[in-house]
C-alpha cells in the first residue's frame, strides 16, 4: 500500500514537471498528407487476363468451332477421324484402359474438393476486393 503511494507521487511530479504539447497548426494537413500517400502506394487489381486477350481466345476458339462444323466429314480423312474421335470420346477412353475402374467415395471425393476450391476462390476474390477497395 506504501508503495503505490509514493508510486502514485512520483508519477503525479512527473506529470507536473512536464509540459503539455499541443499539435502543430497543420497537423491535421500532415496526417491526411501521409493517408493519401499510403492509398495510393496501394496494390491495384490487375487481372490475369486483359480483356483483349480473352477477347483473342474466344474468337479463335469460334473459329475453331466454326470451322468444324462447317466442314464436310468427306473432305478429308483425317478430319473425319478427329471429328468421330471427338465424338466418340467414351468408347475411346473405356477401350484403351478397360482396367480403370473408379470407385463412389473418389468420385464424391474429387467432387467436394473441386466444390470447395471454387468456393474458397469465390470466398478470397471477394476478401481482396474488399482489401483494396
Amino acid at each position: 500500500m506504501d508503495k503505490d503511494k509514493e508510486l502514485e507521487r512520483l508519477v503525479d511530479k512527473m506529470m507536473e514537471e512536464a509540459p503539455l504539447e499541443t499539435p502543430s497548426s497543420n497537423f491535421t494537413y500532415v496526417v491526411m498528407k501521409e493517408v493519401t500517400k499510403l492509398q495510393q502506394s496501394m496494390a491495384e487489381y490487375k487481372p490475369v487476363m486483359s480483356i483483349k486477350s480473352i477477347l483473342i481466345a474466344l474468337g479463335m476458339l469460334g473459329i475453331f468451332g466454326f470451322y468444324l462444323f462447317t466442314t464436310n466429314s468427306a473432305t478429308t480423312p483425317a478430319e473425319g477421324q478427329v471429328i468421330q474421335l471427338l465424338s466418340d470420346a467414351k468408347s475411346w477412353f473405356s477401350a484403351r484402359m478397360p482396367q480403370l475402374q473408379i470407385s463412389k467415395t473418389f468420385s464424391y471425393m474429387a467432387g467436394s474438393i473441386g466444390l470447395m476450391v471454387c468456393f474458397q476462390a469465390f470466398v478470397l476474390k471477394r476478401y481482396f476486393n474488399k482489401r483494396w477497395a
